[in-house]
């Protein structure tokens, strides 16, 4: 992995793309930060990130599938993943994998 930031990947339990991107993540060397969405102290830093507002939030409020990837600022979710599950090419691009 380049020198980039350490992602942290957002999850929960019982979430199967969350597993599998974790397993991928390991396979694959790269260190990253686990989150729990049910952390309700971290759910309130998140609350307070414009960035996480304008991703997942609206005037109804706000819808987070996980898992999702805090990387560099930003936020990556549905970039991530495709009918058959985690976009390889996708997650190699964003993790620095080669």
């Amino acid at each position: 992995m380049s020198k980039m930031q350490v992602p942290i990947v957002i999850s929960k339990t019982d979430c199967h793309r969350c597993t599998e991107l974790k397993e991928w993540l390991h396979t694959h060397d790269v260190n990253y930060i686990e989150r729990d969405i049910d952390d309700e102290e971290f759910v309130h830093n998140l609350l307070h990130d414009d960035n996480f507002l304008k991703t997942f939030c609206d005037a109804d409020g706000c819808i987070v599938n996980t898992p999702v990837v805090i990387m560099n600022g930003k936020y990556w979710f549905k970039e991530l993943w495709g009918i058959s599950g985690l976009r390889e090419k996708e997650a190699k691009k964003l993790f620095g994998v080669k």
